[in-house]
């Protein structure tokens, strides 16, 4: 008993937890030991995206832990193992997803070297085709940050921010080598990133246009918007 107060104590002075909740043989947020890290990884992406599908279906103040349990097939209390709070599921979506976005946008820049104009399209069309990921597909669509708490709600821009400012110092770059047409970065990385990440709001899975041919033709419009003629 001393040990699970002990857990809990620590909880609720670090009301942010990590992505996953501890190192093998720790304590989860409720005091029980892990002691299969790589179940409760996946436990725990399962719960993300399941809520993700309910908060996607009736929006982020209409939706309770017992829709969450059930759009993820397990009891209510089995998620209060891993997680205290609907706000602290809607958190985690968000700053996961964002997190890994930041990860993936900094492989591709690897992989286009110097090559702005090629970098760039990388990075709209990964914004634009990632949803087609089943951990990812709801996230876009979920709504309700303004619901959250002040602290939450930081954490979140600022991850938005992060993502903002490597397009607009991509952006900057290639003006000043003469690659992309001067003007104010800020302004066309939120122009790029509206257009990237709206076509989540319209594409229709298994419609005439597929997802590839769409990410095609809006990053080639977006990159042609913003090169120098």
């Amino acid at each position: 008993m001393v040990v699970k107060r002990s857990s809990e104590a620590m909880a609720s002075r670090h009301p942010e937890p990590p992505s996953l909740p501890g190192q093998p043989g720790t304590f989860g947020i409720r005091g029980y030991r892990i002691r299969d890290l790589a179940k409760t990884k996946e436990r725990r992406r399962a719960i993300l995206t399941g809520a993700a599908r309910a908060f996607a279906h009736g929006g982020y103040d209409a939706t309770n832990m017992d829709q969450i349990a059930r759009e993820c097939g397990l009891a209510k209390g089995h998620i209060y193992h891993y997680f205290r709070s609907k706000e602290e599921i809607f958190t985690e979506i968000r700053v996961d997803v964002m997190s890994r976005i930041l990860d993936e946008l900094t492989a591709l820049a690897r992989e286009g070297g110097d090559d702005q104009e090629l970098v760039l399209r990388k990075w709209i069309s990964h914004l634009i085709t990632r949803f087609s990921r089943q951990e990812e597909r709801y996230e876009p669509v979920m709504g309700g940050e303004e619901s959250l708490s002040p602290e939450n709600q930081k954490r979140i821009r600022t991850l938005s921010r992060r993502i903002e400012q490597v397009f607009t110092n991509l952006l900057r770059r290639g003006m000043e080598k003469g690659i992309f047409a001067p003007g104010d970065p800020k302004l066309m990385t939120f122009v790029i990133l509206r257009g990237a990440n709206t076509v989540t709001n319209w594409y229709r899975e298994g419609g005439k246009w597929k997802l590839q041919w769409i990410a095609e033709q809006v990053t080639e419009q977006l990159v042609r918007s913003v090169l120098r003629q």
